[in-house]
């Protein structure tokens, strides 16, 4: 394949997600911007790469499998370079797309997902004891809902852009610790891509994985601090979280089946609320060629708070198929 720099698949990339920011629909809605349904797949997308690759310095990494598709950072050195690019595209129902307690937004919903997502893999850096390597994140998801004529009237539609950088410090025996700095930002399809809301997120987490036979585990407790900007009243949402998240990755045959669960703690700072939260996840991915894969799945989502009607239960199912390029 033609090599292709860095500096090219960023470029690539921005035009790419400036293009889909530039889409156009009609009107926005309301919604609960506390709660983030895509954090747990893009979670699940990073352990990936640390379960497979196995960081060591001079060490080229094997291929990585996750929700949203295979991924193979390539020839990562001690300053050498990693990196892919994925598609994903998900078709789904939802019985509370708007995460809602009750009234007249708890409706039901198809949702089309459709991504584009790179990460940088900037080399493998030996300390003496652990490996430090630096990784770069870029994504963009759009979300788009059909199948209900309230859907049509409200206009739910919208786009999430995603930055993180995080370094990913390895020890022995699967502990690794990962400090991380993230942004995301929601657009609306419509006036111009007007944004809805936005979150800077530096965070710290402790993950540690381990294998029995072929069946590979993983557990990540993280803590982290939200500083947002929302149309709700700028920082109205500013929280601080802590998670726990345990998962499965089974393979057989062309096959992955990976539950997962995770449970997460909220504190507002500006506002007296404390949310608890959880989500309980049940994927099989059948990898049809190296660079494509198929997926169903099922997420039940649950959020119970100490402020009156904030509280809210979620059922999303549906399949998805992935491409990933790889250079």
């Amino acid at each position: 394949m033609k090599k292709v720099t860095f500096s090219s698949i960023l470029f690539v990339t921005l035009i790419v997600v400036q293009s889909m920011l530039w889409a156009k629909t009609n009107e926005g809605f309301s919604r609960q911007y506390d709660y983030r349904p895509e954090t747990i797949d893009q979670y699940k997308a990073r352990q990936a790469l640390l379960r497979k690759s196995n960081i060591k310095k001079n060490q080229a990494h094997e291929i990585a499998k996750s929700d949203v598709g295979l991924q193979r950072p390539v020839e990562t050195k001690k300053k050498g370079l990693g990196y892919h690019l994925g598609f994903s595209s998900k078709i789904y129902y939802s019985n509370n797309p708007l995460s809602t307690e009750s009234g007249l937004y708890k409706i039901s919903a198809g949702i089309w997902e459709n991504s584009i997502h790179n990460n940088f893999l900037l080399g493998a850096y030996d300390l003496r004891g652990s490996t430090f390597s630096p990784l770069i994140g870029i994504s963009y998801t759009s979300f788009s809902h059909f199948g209900n004529e309230s859907i049509r009237k409200q206009n739910m539609d919208f786009g999430s852009l995603n930055l993180n950088f995080a370094g990913i410090f390895s020890f022995g025996n699967g502990w690794s610790v990962r400090p991380s700095l993230g942004y995301t930002s929601d657009f609306s399809h419509k006036s111009n891509s007007s944004q809805l809301y936005s979150q800077l997120s530096p965070s710290l987490a402790l993950s540690k994985n381990f294998s029995i036979g072929k069946i590979n585990s993983f557990a990540d407790w993280s803590l982290a601090y939200n500083f947002t900007d929302s149309e709700l009243g700028g920082d109205f949402l500013d929280r601080f979280e802590t998670a726990l998240t345990w998962g499965l990755f089974i393979p057989f045959s062309n096959f992955e089946f990976s539950p997962y669960v995770r449970v997460s703690l909220s504190d507002y700072s500006n506002q007296s609320k404390t949310d608890l939260g959880a989500n309980l996840g049940l994927d099989l991915s059948y990898n049809i060629t190296e660079w494509m894969a198929l997926r169903i799945y099922s997420t039940l989502s649950t959020r119970r708070s100490s402020k009156e009607n904030m509280d809210f239960t979620r059922v999303d199912t549906g399949t998805g198929a992935s491409l990933n390029a790889r250079f």
